[in-house]
């Protein structure tokens, strides 16, 4: 066993079983413990607990060290692995005899190919082979040539470089030009589950650019598996074993229709017996592991690989059904916690930096840069064609020549089969590693998604034009959801000058399924499965169209993606759809990955957003459809773009005739300068509110001066108090320099909803009004606006009229419950209007 080189250890079975054969206590695998005269670390139970806990441990080590580089979690497996290897702690001998005791060695190889198995089954879990059909020509050609270019980019490079003798392969006597295919042939692999976890770790995985990178590398992935059982069976005709090509092919062919016409039609029956919104049986899970573990037990017998019949099984079971979701979540965790880990001990322990040469190196190295020159050739080419940006061809590019657990396995593969040498491996699995520590902060640097939802326009409801269609964009994560979206819908009083357009857009979680997708549907075409929840969605907002034909428009989506992501198809629909408006629902037990989404999306967002907290008022039983429809409806005007936005969607909603509103204008009384820019358009933004109310009898108006956030927070408790309100509309940014304010950040615990937005849904504000917190658009909310010179001699006269009120009269009025009416002279004359709170 000495005479192994350390990097081939295990390679060579004749080396591994003598020395486990004459090996005592091989019939057992637990020891009797250290008192009992045994040493555990020779028994294979302990050595492999001792081995993946250690792996653990070195990865999450280098995991914490290279997050500032946003490394995948796969990288720094594979660096825990290659650190426990005779590379660095296995170089000491007495570390490497107790790591990897011939017995160990075996046990590392069964649990390397079982991992391999299941990770292979649950990545054809996971890809949505339909999708392939849907990717479109840009997809399938950048994925095409970005497979064939290496070949191409190697073969020309074996020209060049003719002196490139077989110094770093196995097998001597081959041609450079052999030398250099098989270089070729290990460096156009391209496996899905790479770049998969390379766009989850940039959040980029259902961005434009994530589905377009995804989409390439599934196609890539399926001509790689069928690229490699294309050289196995040249290599087995090479051996001159034909009969055993012939029949393994149809041994091959068995097994597709076996899996095609008994297993899938089996698993629908799972699925269509499964009742929606519960989990399979165990049972059914049972047969479908024992279907993997039979696939792989016959592509074994007839010669195949057993991770190729996993794989074609996982690919026929239905992406994003329940029985998919089912073995992902039973599945994943321990085939990632232990067998995967098992694997990367294995990988590291092959690989020996010691016996890298520096003429081997740059062999190897101008290989794999031709590889990779090859793979982004493969995605710029056809960007020219298709007019895809440069830099995003170049991206995808780059994505997909990054390697991972997969393609490191593969290269074990060409090392067990004479490709390369112990030399050449541990050259190609260390360039993998700083290939990604160079290309994951190249991709996050030149590709931020956020700036293509920058816009110059001002998509808002207070700029938007009368007489124009409104555009709404409403986002579902519960069901129970929608009920609250078309109350709101409703009351936004769709109009023949002024029509709705609705985008509803059914958020989903990614799970099942490793394929972010962004599926439209027809509202007069239903979904097959009639009790499913994206049914019952698109009927719900069917129902609401119809009731108001001619008036209001609905398109509906449905985005199944990581909820930490999923904001980018949010921001996505709302800058190509031009809405003013995205609604998105909140709830206070939501988890720190859908608030983080709602955070993002108020980040990121084109237009204007409305955050919905609806804690009953908009769920009780009021049918839009019939005349008794009513919302009492409240705006707290504080100041700021926000509180304007609010104020104009409040005014627009005046307009409904079962609407009543009432807007209260909370001012620092001790501050009623009206100097400043903002104090303008706060003033210009009540005058037009009160012009197009002037005779509304459903809207009443006041205000009311506070001194300190203290008088603030008792006014906000008076309005809750009143128990009168459906909904209250308040605006989410606010000065931290404001005295009303002042002091009450810190004290914020949800800062999505915004200081003010906060302090309703305390627990200390009795009520069960609904919330609806508006941030006006970002990217236009923070420039400063022209006021309008028509509204000069208006702004003068609201501001003298500010400086006039009595603050505390009118304190001691709304603290009595007394309605403070409309006090303009301009509104003098609607004085008489009605008190509908």
């Amino acid at each position: 066993m000495d005479a192994v080189p350390p990097g081939a250890r295990g390679t060579l079975p004749v080396t591994v079983i003598g020395p486990i054969v004459c090996e005592p206590n091989i019939h057992r695998v637990v020891s009797r413990g250290l008192f009992n005269g045994e040493n555990p670390i020779h028994f294979p139970l302990t050595i492999i607990i001792f081995q993946v806990s250690l792996l653990t441990l070195f990865s999450a080590i280098f995991h914490v060290l290279f997050r500032p580089l946003r490394f995948p979690k796969f990288a720094s497996d594979i660096m825990g692995g290659v650190f426990m290897g005779p590379s660095f702690l296995a170089y000491n001998e007495v570390i490497n005899k107790a790591l990897f005791l011939p017995k160990s060695v075996m046990n590392l190889d069964v649990y390397e190919n079982l991992g391999l198995l299941f990770l292979n089954f649950l990545l054809g879990v996971k890809i949505d082979v339909s999708a392939i059909q849907k990717s479109g020509h840009v997809a399938l050609v950048m994925g095409f040539l970005a497979f064939l270019f290496p070949f191409i980019t190697n073969y020309i490079m074996g020209i060049f470089k003719n002196e490139i003798k077989s110094v770093v392969f196995a097998n001597k006597s081959s041609s450079d030009q052999e030398s250099m295919q098989s270089v070729g042939f290990l460096q156009s692999v391209i496996f899905f589950q790479v770049t998969y976890d390379i766009l989850k770790e940039l959040k980029l995985l259902n961005s434009e650019l994530g589905r377009l990178a995804i989409s390439c590398a599934m196609i890539s992935s399926i001509l790689s598996w069928g690229n490699g059982l294309i050289f196995k069976f040249l290599w087995l005709a090479k051996s001159g074993l034909m009969q055993a090509v012939l029949w393994t092919i149809v041994s091959g062919i068995m097994l597709v229709i076996i899996i095609c016409y008994i297993f899938r039609p089996m698993m629908l029956w799972m699925i269509k017996e499964t009742p929606e919104g519960t989990s399979p049986k165990e049972s059914y899970i049972c047969v479908l592991i024992l279907m993997v573990l039979g696939t792989a037990m016959f592509c074994q017998t007839a010669g195949l690989p057993g991770t190729t019949g996993a794989a074609l099984l996982g690919f026929v079971v239905p992406a994003g059904s329940t029985l998919a979701l089912a073995l992902v979540e039973k599945l994943e965790a321990f085939v990632l916690a232990v067998l995967v880990p098992s694997f990367v001990v294995n990988i590291g322990r092959k690989v020996d930096i010691h016996l890298i040469t520096m003429w081997g190196f740059w062999q190897v190295e101008l290989a794999f840069l031709a590889g990779m020159i090859g793979k982004v050739l493969g995605c710029i080419v056809p960007s020219f064609i298709y007019n895809v940006p440069f830099v995003d061809a170049l991206v995808v590019g780059l994505l997909l020549s990054c390697q991972g657990l997969l393609d490191i396995h593969f290269f074990s593969a060409s090392l067990q089969y004479g490709i390369a040498t112990p030399e050449s491996f541990s050259i190609i699995v260390s360039m993998s590693i700083v290939h990604l520590a160079v290309v994951v902060p190249w991709v996050s640097r030149l590709y931020d998604p956020s700036r293509r939802y920058v816009t110059y326009r001002k998509r808002t409801i207070q700029h938007a034009k009368s007489k124009t269609e409104l555009r709404i964009l409403t986002c579902i994560i519960q069901e129970e959801d929608v009920l609250s979206m078309i109350n709101v819908l409703e009351a936004s009083n769709a109009s023949r000058e002024s029509q709705i357009g609705v985008y509803v857009l059914d958020l989903v979680d990614l799970a099942g399924r490793a394929l972010p997708m962004l599926i439209p549907h027809r509202l007069n075409r239903m979904p097959s499965n009639k009790s499913s929840r994206t049914n019952r969605i698109i009927r719900a907002f069917h129902q609401y169209e119809v009731r108001n034909e001619g008036l209001v428009s609905v398109q509906c989506f449905t985005s199944i993606a990581p909820f930490s992501t999923i904001h980018e198809d949010i921001c996505s629909m709302a800058l190509e759809k031009i809405t003013s408006l995205v609604i998105i629902p909140f709830h206070v037990d939501d988890g720190n990955v859908a608030r983080k989404m709602v955070e993002n999306v108020v980040e990121n967002s084109p237009c204007s957003v409305g955050i919905l907290v609806d804690r009953g008022k908009l769920k009780e039983s009021r049918s839009t459809g019939t005349s008794w429809f009513n919302l009492k409806i409240c705006v707290i005007f504080m100041g700021g773009s926000d509180d304007r936005e609010a104020l104009a969607y409040g005014t627009r909603m005046a307009e409904h005739p079962n609407v009543s509103l009432t807007v209260i204008n909370i001012f620092d009384a001790e501050n009623v300068s009206m100097d400043t820019v903002e104090a303008k358009h706060d003033m210009a933004a009540i005058h037009d509110f009160k012009l197009a109310t002037i005779q509304n009898s459903r809207v009443v108006y006041k205000e009311e001066g506070v001194a300190s956030a203290e008088g603030m927070t008792i006014a906000l408790g008076r309005v809750e108090g009143s128990g009168v309100f459906d909904l209250i509309m308040v605006g989410r940014r606010h000065d931290d320099s404001c005295a009303l304010v002042s002091g009450l950040f810190e004290w914020c615990e949800m800062k999505e909803l915004g200081v003010v937005g906060d302090m309703l849904l305390s627990p200390d504000f009795k009520s069960n009004a609904s919330v609806l917190v508006i941030q006006q658009q970002a990217s236009m909310g923070d420039q400063e606006e022209k006021p309008n010179n028509d509204n000069d001699n208006s702004e003068s006269l609201n501001e003298r009229n500010i400086k006039s009120i009595d603050s505390k009269q009118d304190q001691q009025q709304f603290a009595s419950g007394a309605m403070i009416g409309i006090t303009s002279p301009t509104q003098r004359d609607i004085e008489s209007c009605t008190n509908n709170s």
